[in-house]
């Protein structure tokens, strides 16, 4: 039994249950038990494996993704660069190292990353010790906004593996209506369970289409999600700039859950030693770009993460790496190419979407061939 298994029993005889997106917070970023706060999360001795821990091609193409659209804006003199959930650090570093083949860019960029643990931001400074410029750290998505918006200049923004973590509420069809699940605690009184709130929900709004889903079925909604999006819109909208969000998640709206436990490279019990493992809930796609076109500015994709890297060049790329690599070398290139692109790996599990504010610039890795 965890301590946050013992503090969330006694939140909930004290208060009563708690929706699952409250659950959610109090696992990954307890300030004392969470999981972001205690564990190693990232890479073969943690919990999972990000695109950019399996091989540093995925950072140098999102790298070269946004030069692109920097020498299309007419090169800006300043940029704000936002990592949403910088995990170790790998991504940006080595999105700075290929911007060594365009100093005029790197030379523009301030970063910010957008990190809650205090753990993963001194790694993320070990990491980026070699980077010129300024980087800011901030707790939240408004605060690094905020800060790029001193000096009216562009906003460029990546979130690879960001929008998966943030909480989920889910509801459940009763013969009254749509019953948010709550966590509580269960009979034995040692651990933690799931329940159907007695009354069903009336302010929440659901997808209309969904709402005549079958009995029993579910929805999963992300009210984070849809906030940070619409945030995020609200400020391209002003300052002019442009964002990629790369996730696990649907094109449309559905029922059905979604939500996830892994420990070491494998699935757990949600509801199981909170803390130790790491939560997470596939991205409802068709919700982002649905605000993304309201704010009126350029949606792009959602594409298939295999075929957005194609498109930008990974395999011209692994033919580059290889010419001066070992045989073991070359077999570990080739592996990491597979996992990133298979259709049977995460090549069609992950999506990209993006954002453009100015309608006149033609993008790669979007293309509708």
């Amino acid at each position: 039994m965890t301590g946050l298994n013992n503090h969330l029993i006694n939140l909930i005889k004290l208060h009563g249950p708690i929706p699952i997106s409250s659950y959610m917070t109090e696992v990954l970023t307890n300030p004392k038990y969470g999981y972001y706060v205690n564990q190693k999360a990232f890479g073969v001795e943690g919990d999972f494996t990000t695109a950019p821990e399996i091989s540093q091609m995925f950072g140098e193409l999102i790298g070269l993704w946004f030069a692109d659209v920097w020498l299309k804006m007419d090169r800006p003199h300043k940029i704000h660069l936002i990592e949403l959930g910088p995990g170790r650090g790998t991504l940006m570093a080595d999105f700075i190292r290929v911007l060594r083949v365009l100093p005029e860019f790197l030379n523009v960029i301030e970063l910010h990353f957008v990190e809650a643990s205090p753990q993963m931001a001194d790694i993320q400074k070990k990491k980026m010790s070699k980077f010129e410029g300024t980087i800011n750290w901030h707790e939240t998505v408004k605060s690094a906004l905020n800060a790029a918006e001193n000096d009216l200049e562009p906003t460029f923004i990546i979130a690879n593996e960001f929008f998966d973590a943030l909480p989920v509420r889910q509801f459940q069809k009763g013969e009254l209506g749509w019953h948010e699940r709550m966590v509580t605690v269960n009979e034995k009184g040692d651990g933690l369970t799931t329940m159907l709130s007695p009354f069903p929900v009336q302010e929440v709004r659901l997808p209309e289409h969904l709402k005549m889903g079958e009995l029993h079925s579910v929805i999963e909604v992300s009210p984070m999600t849809e906030f940070i999006t619409d945030e995020i819109c609200k400020h391209l909208k002003l300052y002019n700039g442009t964002a990629l969000f790369i996730d696990y998640g649907y094109t449309i709206h559905r029922t059905g859950e979604t939500l996830q436990a892994i420990e070491k490279h494998k699935y757990a019990n949600i509801y199981k030693n909170p803390g130790l493992a790491d939560l997470s809930a596939h991205v409802n796609f068709k919700k982002v770009m649905d605000i993304i076109e309201a704010s009126g500015l350029v949606s792009l994709g959602p594409v298939y993460q295999g075929k957005f890297l194609s498109d930008m060049g990974i395999e011209e790329r692994v033919k580059i790496l290889t010419k001066q690599a070992t045989a073991e070398q070359s077999k570990d290139i080739l592996n990491a190419l597979n996992r990133l692109v298979a259709p049977d790996e995460m090549g069609t599990l992950f999506k990209v979407v993006g954002i453009l504010s100015e309608a006149d610039i033609e993008v790669s890795g979007f293309n509708d061939d």
